[in-house]
């Protein structure tokens, strides 16, 4: 399966008293999270720190995986509700805590199937099943 056929990935947004909003995240960039106007996911939250968090892609395997890290905001940023001190991996349904927004990460196909052949060195001391690792 070619990286082109993954499905994306995307944010929802809930910030308070204004509409949910959707960003769509490619697998080539950088996002950044907070009230400076040059940010890319710009929060109007005044417990968000002008640069609060930032999202990262990186490819493995040729998938897009999506990292978190929090950028010495005031107030934190919790996935899931715990505080994180380092580049975070973000999972499928994700909540993730910036002030007092909110904000959903969607990736329905974050994990293809993958096969023994593209691990020799597993199969021969497999059951077939692959250790999970998140």
């Amino acid at each position: 399966m070619s990286a082109a056929t993954y499905a994306k990935a995307w944010l929802v947004i809930r910030e308070r008293s204004l509409p949910k909003r959707e960003v769509i995240l490619s697998r080539d960039r950088q996002w950044i999270i907070g009230r400076q106007l040059d940010c890319s996911i710009l929060l109007r939250d005044t417990y968000v720190s002008r640069v609060h968090a930032v999202i990262n892609a990186f490819l493995f395997r040729g998938q897009p995986l999506y990292f978190i890290s929090d950028y010495h905001s005031r107030n934190g940023t919790f996935p899931n509700g715990f505080p994180i001190q380092h580049s975070t991996l973000l999972h499928h349904k994700d909540v993730i805590g910036v002030g007092t927004t909110l904000i959903v990460f969607y990736y329905p196909n974050m994990f293809k199937e993958i096969s023994l052949d593209e691990f020799p060195e597993l199969s021969k001391h497999s059951t077939g099943s692959l250790p999970w690792v998140g």
